[in-house]
């Protein structure tokens, strides 16, 4: 099995998320950072959702459902257009939430029922007591770190796993094993390209999701070696993978990313992010409008606070910038 050195990212980008961010800066910091590094948790389907899933994954912003042969991921963008005064109603929720982004990744010609376990449980449980009928609620459903498909193709193995702000998978080739099976499609994308760097960029409504270019590398004597490797467009809704000469004796990684930036920002209202831009030194600065009355930064003098009387029931504008690890907040005004 893979240890954490086979590591792939599959992130969901530019979808930012709201989080409370009190004006006690050095705790909710550290609260803000720690929950980033929280392992993500894979629910087995109990039937809390629908019976082609076998395990669930939610965080802020997306919820991802792996069935026996795709990936889901359901991504939640803000509504810069909800209404205040639609507050209290379950219509302005929905209005708020936005039109969720739906994107299917699938293994084009893999086996149709590959076997899918969960990997290191967790302690955690999760229940669903929906209902007066208690036949019909789930209580102590178990959680995993990881999630393996076995022999997707022959010879190649499948593992998710993560952490809150990323999800990560990895393609395990073993010795023999031909690369050359491994097609993702994509539904949900408009259209797919590889732009100047390499990167595969995938344009959803709503949207832009970017794979960085592929990390493809073999353990020789406990030291990595990096294999030469790129996507290859096969048609407007496929891709595949190119790799030099490699040591066929040995298993071979394939580590694909598909990369989200998650922070947390917000208060104690209605927070929207309506606009996103990255210098050149990775740091990104984000624009959004706010009804929260302590919308503030988890940063260092001087932060700005939003005082409540301006405004006169209506949104105040907020700028933002998170460093270019996206672990911090530079500073909120």
């Amino acid at each position: 099995m893979p240890g954490n050195a086979f590591r792939g990212m599959l992130v969901l980008l530019p979808f930012l998320v709201g989080f409370a961010c009190p004006a006690t800066a050095a705790p909710e910091a550290r609260v803000s950072e720690t929950y980033g590094k929280l392992p993500l948790h894979f629910e087995a389907n109990r039937g809390q959702t629908h019976e082609d899933v076998r395990f669930l994954a939610r965080g802020a912003g997306y919820s991802l459902y792996l069935t026996a042969g795709e990936a889901v991921l359901v991504l939640t963008k803000p509504n810069p257009d909800a209404k205040r005064d639609l507050r209290s109603t379950p219509e302005r929720l929905g209005t708020q939430r936005g039109t969720p982004v739906v994107v299917r990744m699938s293994l084009v010609g893999a086996a149709p029922k590959p076997l899918v376990s969960g990997l290191d449980e967790l302690p955690g449980k999760a229940n669903y007591l929906i209902g007066k009928d208690p036949a019909k609620w789930r209580t102590n459903v178990p959680t995993y770190a990881k999630v393996h498909y076995r022999a997707v193709y022959p010879g190649i193995d499948l593992v998710y796993y993560g952490n809150q702000r990323q999800l990560e998978y990895d393609f395990v080739v073993a010795p023999g094993a031909d690369p050359n099976r491994i097609v993702l499609g994509f539904q949900g994308a408009e259209r797919l390209e590889i732009n100047a760097e390499g990167e595969l960029v995938l344009h959803a409504a709503g949207g832009v999701i970017r794979q960085r270019v592929p990390v493809i590398y073999q353990e020789i004597d406990g030291v990595r070696t990096k294999i030469e490797g790129r996507y290859v467009l096969k048609d407007a809704h496929r891709v595949g993978f190119q790799v030099a000469a490699y040591d066929p004796s040995r298993p071979l990684v394939i580590d694909p990313t598909l990369v989200y930036a998650a922070t947390y920002l917000g208060g104690n209202d209605a927070d929207f992010g309506s606009g996103i831009a990255v210098d050149a030194a990775g740091a990104a600065y984000v624009t959004g409008q706010t009804f929260s009355t302590d919308f503030t930064a988890s940063c260092t003098d001087p932060c700005t606070v939003l005082d409540g009387t301006h405004g006169g029931g209506s949104a105040d504008a907020f700028v933002t910038k998170i460093n270019a690890a996206g672990t911090a907040l530079v500073y909120s005004t």
